[in-house]
Protein backbone atom coordinates (compact mmCIF):
# COMPACT_ATOMS: atom_id res chain seq x y z
CA UNK A 1 0.00 0.00 0.00
CA UNK A 2 2.87 2.69 0.82
CA UNK A 3 4.81 1.99 -2.87
CA UNK A 4 1.08 1.94 -4.34
CA UNK A 5 0.71 5.78 -2.39
CA UNK A 6 4.22 6.92 -3.35
CA UNK A 7 3.45 5.42 -7.08
CA UNK A 8 0.89 7.61 -7.39
CA UNK A 9 2.38 10.71 -6.20
CA UNK A 10 5.17 10.23 -8.30
CA UNK A 11 2.66 9.97 -11.11
CA UNK A 12 1.01 13.53 -10.16
CA UNK A 13 4.19 15.14 -10.01
CA UNK A 14 5.32 13.68 -13.63
CA UNK A 15 1.98 15.01 -15.27
CA UNK A 16 2.18 18.02 -13.58
CA UNK A 17 5.91 18.87 -15.10
CA UNK A 18 5.04 17.21 -18.57
CA UNK A 19 2.27 19.53 -18.49
CA UNK A 20 4.02 22.55 -17.51
CA UNK A 21 6.87 21.63 -20.12
CA UNK A 22 5.00 20.81 -22.90
CA UNK A 23 2.69 24.31 -22.32
CA UNK A 24 5.51 26.82 -21.36
CA UNK A 25 8.92 25.66 -22.66
CA UNK A 26 7.59 23.44 -25.72
CA UNK A 27 4.37 25.18 -26.83
CA UNK A 28 2.51 23.95 -29.87
CA UNK A 29 -0.97 23.98 -30.38
CA UNK A 30 -2.25 20.19 -29.23
CA UNK A 31 0.81 19.73 -27.74
CA UNK A 32 -0.37 19.51 -24.10
CA UNK A 33 -1.46 17.26 -21.35
CA UNK A 34 -4.20 19.28 -19.53
CA UNK A 35 -4.10 22.73 -20.32
CA UNK A 36 -6.11 22.03 -23.43
CA UNK A 37 -8.48 20.02 -22.03
CA UNK A 38 -9.14 22.65 -18.83
CA UNK A 39 -9.45 25.18 -21.57
CA UNK A 40 -12.14 23.60 -23.59
CA UNK A 41 -14.22 22.57 -19.99
CA UNK A 42 -13.71 26.24 -18.99
CA UNK A 43 -14.93 27.97 -22.23
CA UNK A 44 -17.99 25.48 -21.70
CA UNK A 45 -18.69 26.33 -18.56
CA UNK A 46 -18.79 30.06 -19.38
CA UNK A 47 -20.82 29.58 -22.35
CA UNK A 48 -23.32 27.72 -20.18
CA UNK A 49 -23.26 30.78 -17.76
CA UNK A 50 -23.31 33.39 -20.50
CA UNK A 51 -26.34 31.47 -22.21
CA UNK A 52 -28.21 31.65 -18.51
CA UNK A 53 -27.59 35.34 -18.31
CA UNK A 54 -28.13 36.28 -21.99
CA UNK A 55 -28.03 40.34 -21.10
CA UNK A 56 -24.35 39.66 -19.66
CA UNK A 57 -23.15 37.31 -22.04
CA UNK A 58 -20.13 39.95 -23.54
CA UNK A 59 -19.61 40.51 -19.98
CA UNK A 60 -19.78 36.64 -18.50
CA UNK A 61 -17.28 35.61 -21.85
CA UNK A 62 -14.67 38.32 -21.12
CA UNK A 63 -13.42 36.98 -17.96
CA UNK A 64 -12.87 33.27 -19.23
CA UNK A 65 -9.20 33.89 -20.55
CA UNK A 66 -8.09 35.19 -17.32
CA UNK A 67 -9.92 32.47 -15.05
CA UNK A 68 -8.23 29.79 -17.67
CA UNK A 69 -4.96 31.13 -16.58
CA UNK A 70 -5.27 31.09 -13.15
CA UNK A 71 -7.12 27.80 -13.27
CA UNK A 72 -4.06 26.22 -15.29
CA UNK A 73 -1.29 27.63 -12.72
CA UNK A 74 -4.14 26.11 -9.63
CA UNK A 75 -3.68 22.56 -11.26
CA UNK A 76 -0.30 23.28 -11.74
CA UNK A 77 0.66 23.61 -8.24
CA UNK A 78 -2.26 21.60 -6.70
CA UNK A 79 -0.57 18.56 -8.87
CA UNK A 80 2.86 19.29 -7.63
CA UNK A 81 1.40 19.65 -3.68
CA UNK A 82 -0.33 16.76 -3.83
CA UNK A 83 1.98 14.41 -5.61
CA UNK A 84 4.20 14.75 -3.19
CA UNK A 85 2.56 14.68 -0.38
CA UNK A 86 1.41 11.13 -1.51
CA UNK A 87 5.12 10.65 -1.54
CA UNK A 88 6.14 11.34 1.46
CA UNK A 89 2.86 10.70 3.46
CA UNK A 90 3.47 6.87 4.35
CA UNK A 91 7.71 8.03 6.07
CA UNK A 92 5.54 10.73 8.55
CA UNK A 93 6.11 9.97 11.68
CA UNK A 94 9.31 8.14 10.53
CA UNK A 95 11.72 9.65 8.14
CA UNK A 96 10.18 13.08 8.90
CA UNK A 97 9.54 14.20 12.63
CA UNK A 98 7.90 17.08 14.35
CA UNK A 99 10.16 18.97 16.27
CA UNK A 100 7.40 18.42 18.98
CA UNK A 101 7.26 15.45 20.68
CA UNK A 102 4.11 13.80 18.44
CA UNK A 103 4.18 13.39 14.79
CA UNK A 104 0.83 13.83 13.37
CA UNK A 105 0.58 11.05 10.33
CA UNK A 106 -2.24 12.08 8.62
CA UNK A 107 -2.83 13.40 5.02
CA UNK A 108 -3.30 17.17 5.89
CA UNK A 109 0.12 17.23 7.20
CA UNK A 110 1.91 15.67 4.26
CA UNK A 111 -0.05 18.45 2.23
CA UNK A 112 1.30 20.62 4.75
CA UNK A 113 4.73 19.55 4.52
CA UNK A 114 4.58 19.54 0.81
CA UNK A 115 3.20 23.23 0.50
CA UNK A 116 6.03 24.54 2.80
CA UNK A 117 8.51 22.66 0.68
CA UNK A 118 7.28 23.20 -2.70
CA UNK A 119 6.83 26.93 -1.75
CA UNK A 120 10.55 26.98 -0.26
CA UNK A 121 9.27 28.32 2.90
CA UNK A 122 11.31 25.59 4.61
CA UNK A 123 10.51 22.92 6.40
CA UNK A 124 7.84 24.05 9.27
CA UNK A 125 8.37 22.26 12.48
CA UNK A 126 8.57 19.22 10.66
CA UNK A 127 12.21 17.96 9.62
CA UNK A 128 13.73 15.26 7.02
CA UNK A 129 15.39 12.59 9.02
CA UNK A 130 17.07 10.75 5.88
CA UNK A 131 18.51 11.40 2.83
CA UNK A 132 16.16 10.59 0.98
CA UNK A 133 13.58 12.21 2.64
CA UNK A 134 16.21 15.54 2.16
CA UNK A 135 17.07 15.10 -1.25
CA UNK A 136 13.33 14.84 -1.94
CA UNK A 137 13.15 18.20 -0.38
CA UNK A 138 15.50 20.15 -1.99
CA UNK A 139 14.25 18.32 -5.03
CA UNK A 140 10.57 20.00 -4.41
CA UNK A 141 11.44 23.46 -3.61
CA UNK A 142 13.65 23.17 -6.78
CA UNK A 143 10.59 22.53 -8.73
CA UNK A 144 7.99 24.97 -6.46
CA UNK A 145 10.68 28.00 -7.47
CA UNK A 146 11.26 26.54 -11.75
CA UNK A 147 7.46 26.15 -11.32
CA UNK A 148 6.51 29.96 -10.01
CA UNK A 149 9.45 31.22 -12.06
CA UNK A 150 7.83 29.78 -15.57
CA UNK A 151 4.00 30.55 -14.67
CA UNK A 152 5.70 34.42 -14.50
CA UNK A 153 7.24 33.73 -17.76
CA UNK A 154 4.05 32.32 -19.23
CA UNK A 155 1.67 35.05 -18.23
CA UNK A 156 4.42 37.73 -19.63
CA UNK A 157 4.24 36.30 -23.06
CA UNK A 158 0.44 35.21 -22.92
CA UNK A 159 -0.16 38.76 -22.61
CA UNK A 160 2.43 40.10 -25.10
CA UNK A 161 0.97 37.54 -27.55
CA UNK A 162 -2.61 39.28 -26.74
CA UNK A 163 -1.50 43.00 -26.89
CA UNK A 164 -0.04 42.44 -30.47
CA UNK A 165 -3.01 40.53 -31.42
CA UNK A 166 -5.55 43.05 -29.78
CA UNK A 167 -3.03 46.02 -31.75
CA UNK A 168 -3.90 43.66 -35.09
CA UNK A 169 -7.31 43.74 -34.71
CA UNK A 170 -7.54 47.33 -33.64
CA UNK A 171 -5.29 48.62 -36.59
CA UNK A 172 -7.74 46.59 -39.22
CA UNK A 173 -10.57 48.16 -37.80
CA UNK A 174 -9.98 51.26 -38.33
CA UNK A 175 -8.19 50.51 -41.59
CA UNK A 176 -11.59 49.53 -42.59
CA UNK A 177 -13.07 52.83 -41.07
CA UNK A 178 -15.20 51.04 -38.15
CA UNK A 179 -16.93 48.91 -41.22
CA UNK A 180 -15.11 45.74 -40.63
CA UNK A 181 -15.50 45.75 -44.51
CA UNK A 182 -12.52 44.42 -46.40
CA UNK A 183 -13.57 46.47 -49.91
CA UNK A 184 -13.43 49.60 -47.59
CA UNK A 185 -9.99 48.71 -46.74
CA UNK A 186 -8.80 48.33 -50.54
CA UNK A 187 -10.66 51.12 -51.70
CA UNK A 188 -8.64 52.93 -49.34
CA UNK A 189 -5.28 51.81 -49.85
CA UNK A 190 -6.03 52.48 -53.47
CA UNK A 191 -7.59 55.74 -53.59
CA UNK A 192 -7.53 57.57 -56.85
CA UNK A 193 -6.89 54.50 -58.71
CA UNK A 194 -3.04 53.89 -57.29
CA UNK A 195 -2.44 50.30 -56.09
CA UNK A 196 1.41 51.07 -56.56
CA UNK A 197 2.23 51.20 -53.05
CA UNK A 198 -0.68 48.46 -52.01
CA UNK A 199 1.62 46.01 -52.20
CA UNK A 200 3.79 47.08 -49.09
CA UNK A 201 0.58 47.37 -47.14
CA UNK A 202 -0.59 44.06 -47.71
CA UNK A 203 2.87 42.65 -46.77
CA UNK A 204 2.64 44.39 -43.40
CA UNK A 205 -0.98 43.10 -43.21
CA UNK A 206 0.29 39.61 -43.81
CA UNK A 207 3.33 39.81 -41.68
CA UNK A 208 1.10 40.56 -38.34
CA UNK A 209 -1.39 37.61 -39.62
CA UNK A 210 1.63 35.26 -39.88
CA UNK A 211 2.95 36.32 -36.27
CA UNK A 212 -0.88 36.19 -35.03
CA UNK A 213 -0.54 32.14 -36.50
CA UNK A 214 3.08 31.64 -34.98
CA UNK A 215 1.46 32.87 -31.27
CA UNK A 216 -1.60 30.93 -31.80
CA UNK A 217 0.25 27.84 -31.86
CA UNK A 218 3.14 28.49 -29.18
CA UNK A 219 -0.45 29.92 -26.97
CA UNK A 220 -3.38 28.13 -27.84
CA UNK A 221 -4.85 29.55 -24.48
CA UNK A 222 -5.28 33.13 -26.81
CA UNK A 223 -8.75 31.60 -28.09
CA UNK A 224 -10.33 31.89 -24.89
CA UNK A 225 -9.36 35.40 -24.55
CA UNK A 226 -12.25 36.94 -25.78
CA UNK A 227 -13.34 40.82 -25.31
CA UNK A 228 -16.51 42.46 -25.31
CA UNK A 229 -15.90 44.80 -28.45
CA UNK A 230 -16.28 42.64 -31.16
CA UNK A 231 -13.49 44.24 -33.32
CA UNK A 232 -10.75 42.45 -30.79
CA UNK A 233 -12.22 38.98 -32.17
CA UNK A 234 -10.22 37.03 -33.85
CA UNK A 235 -12.93 35.72 -36.62
CA UNK A 236 -13.45 39.05 -37.54
CA UNK A 237 -9.59 39.81 -37.78
CA UNK A 238 -10.00 36.60 -39.88
CA UNK A 239 -12.79 37.71 -42.13
CA UNK A 240 -11.13 40.63 -42.84
CA UNK A 241 -8.04 38.95 -44.25
CA UNK A 242 -9.61 36.39 -45.94
CA UNK A 243 -12.00 38.34 -47.90
CA UNK A 244 -9.12 40.83 -48.89
CA UNK A 245 -7.28 38.09 -50.01
CA UNK A 246 -10.74 36.97 -51.85
CA UNK A 247 -11.81 40.02 -53.17
CA UNK A 248 -7.71 40.63 -54.78
CA UNK A 249 -8.10 37.52 -56.52
CA UNK A 250 -11.92 37.54 -57.81
CA UNK A 251 -12.33 41.59 -58.14
CA UNK A 252 -9.40 43.46 -59.28
CA UNK A 253 -8.06 43.74 -62.79
CA UNK A 254 -5.57 40.97 -63.41
CA UNK A 255 -3.82 42.23 -66.36
CA UNK A 256 -3.08 45.43 -64.67
CA UNK A 257 -2.82 44.60 -61.04
CA UNK A 258 -0.84 41.07 -61.96
CA UNK A 259 2.29 42.25 -60.09
CA UNK A 260 -0.30 42.91 -56.98
CA UNK A 261 -2.70 39.57 -56.73
CA UNK A 262 0.35 37.52 -57.72
CA UNK A 263 2.31 38.72 -55.33
CA UNK A 264 4.46 37.03 -52.09
CA UNK A 265 2.29 39.34 -49.96
CA UNK A 266 -1.07 38.62 -51.63
CA UNK A 267 -0.14 34.18 -51.35
CA UNK A 268 1.13 34.95 -47.45
CA UNK A 269 -2.01 36.64 -46.86
CA UNK A 270 -4.05 34.25 -48.77
CA UNK A 271 -1.92 31.02 -46.79
CA UNK A 272 -1.68 32.47 -43.67
CA UNK A 273 -5.42 33.14 -43.05
CA UNK A 274 -6.49 29.69 -44.72
CA UNK A 275 -3.89 27.89 -42.31
CA UNK A 276 -4.75 29.65 -38.87
CA UNK A 277 -8.36 29.25 -39.80
CA UNK A 278 -8.56 25.54 -40.46
CA UNK A 279 -6.00 24.46 -37.58
CA UNK A 280 -8.07 25.97 -35.00
CA UNK A 281 -11.63 25.24 -36.46
CA UNK A 282 -10.25 21.46 -36.76
CA UNK A 283 -8.63 21.74 -33.11
CA UNK A 284 -11.47 23.38 -31.41
CA UNK A 285 -14.15 23.25 -33.20
CA UNK A 286 -14.09 19.86 -35.06
CA UNK A 287 -15.85 18.99 -38.11
CA UNK A 288 -18.20 20.74 -39.21
CA UNK A 289 -21.54 20.68 -42.04
CA UNK A 290 -21.54 23.06 -44.89
CA UNK A 291 -24.72 25.24 -44.71
CA UNK A 292 -24.30 26.80 -47.88
CA UNK A 293 -27.70 27.70 -49.84
CA UNK A 294 -28.36 29.62 -52.67
CA UNK A 295 -30.22 32.28 -50.83
CA UNK A 296 -26.00 32.27 -48.72
CA UNK A 297 -24.67 32.53 -52.22
CA UNK A 298 -27.11 35.28 -53.07
CA UNK A 299 -25.41 37.28 -50.29
CA UNK A 300 -22.09 37.18 -51.36
CA UNK A 301 -23.04 37.85 -54.76
CA UNK A 302 -24.71 41.08 -53.62
CA UNK A 303 -21.48 41.92 -51.31
CA UNK A 304 -18.83 41.23 -54.58
CA UNK A 305 -21.04 43.41 -56.73
CA UNK A 306 -20.86 46.01 -53.76
CA UNK A 307 -17.28 45.93 -53.33
CA UNK A 308 -16.86 46.27 -57.25
CA UNK A 309 -19.01 49.65 -56.77
CA UNK A 310 -16.74 50.85 -54.36
CA UNK A 311 -13.61 50.11 -56.44
CA UNK A 312 -14.76 51.90 -59.52
CA UNK A 313 -15.85 54.84 -57.23
CA UNK A 314 -12.13 54.98 -56.08
CA UNK A 315 -10.69 54.51 -59.98
CA UNK A 316 -10.01 50.90 -59.08
CA UNK A 317 -10.06 48.72 -62.41
CA UNK A 318 -12.33 45.85 -61.42
CA UNK A 319 -12.32 42.37 -63.69
CA UNK A 320 -13.59 42.79 -66.84
CA UNK A 321 -15.83 39.27 -66.69
CA UNK A 322 -17.97 40.52 -63.84
CA UNK A 323 -20.04 37.37 -63.86
CA UNK A 324 -16.81 35.11 -63.74
CA UNK A 325 -15.33 37.41 -60.92
CA UNK A 326 -18.32 36.75 -58.86
CA UNK A 327 -18.39 33.05 -59.67
CA UNK A 328 -14.66 32.89 -58.33
CA UNK A 329 -15.53 35.03 -55.47
CA UNK A 330 -17.99 32.63 -54.36
CA UNK A 331 -15.98 29.55 -54.86
CA UNK A 332 -13.25 30.99 -53.32
CA UNK A 333 -15.56 32.08 -50.09
CA UNK A 334 -16.89 28.09 -50.00
CA UNK A 335 -13.52 27.08 -48.88
CA UNK A 336 -13.22 28.93 -46.12
CA UNK A 337 -16.70 31.13 -45.21
CA UNK A 338 -18.07 27.30 -43.24
CA UNK A 339 -14.80 27.10 -40.76
CA UNK A 340 -14.98 30.72 -40.11
CA UNK A 341 -18.30 30.78 -39.18
CA UNK A 342 -17.72 27.74 -36.70
CA UNK A 343 -15.30 29.28 -35.27
CA UNK A 344 -17.34 32.53 -34.77
CA UNK A 345 -20.18 30.41 -33.12
CA UNK A 346 -17.91 28.29 -30.85
CA UNK A 347 -16.65 31.76 -29.80
CA UNK A 348 -19.87 32.74 -28.82
CA UNK A 349 -20.43 35.27 -32.09
CA UNK A 350 -22.86 35.71 -34.25
CA UNK A 351 -22.13 36.15 -37.97
CA UNK A 352 -23.91 39.44 -38.04
CA UNK A 353 -21.24 40.73 -34.97
CA UNK A 354 -18.66 39.63 -37.35
CA UNK A 355 -19.84 40.75 -41.17
CA UNK A 356 -22.56 43.12 -40.65
CA UNK A 357 -22.50 44.34 -43.69
CA UNK A 358 -23.82 40.58 -44.55
CA UNK A 359 -27.18 41.24 -43.45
Amino acid sequence: MKLLVQIIGAALVIISLVDIYLTVLFPRLGSSLLSLRLGKGIWWLFRLAARLVPCKDKKVLSHSGPILIIATVVVWVCLLICGFALIVWPDLGLAIKSTREWTDTDFTTALYYSGFSLTTLGTGDLTPETDFQRLLMILEAALGFSTFTLTITYLLSIYSALIRRNTFALSLHHRSGGTADAAEILARLGASGELSGVQQDISDIARDLINLLESQHSYPALLFFRFRQTYYALPRILLLAMDTATLMKSALNTQKYRSLVNSTATAELWGGSQQLLVELSGFFVGEHRSNINDSLEQVWQKRYYHAVEKFRAEGIETATDLEAGASLYICLRRKWNPCLAGLASYMGYKWSEIAPYEN
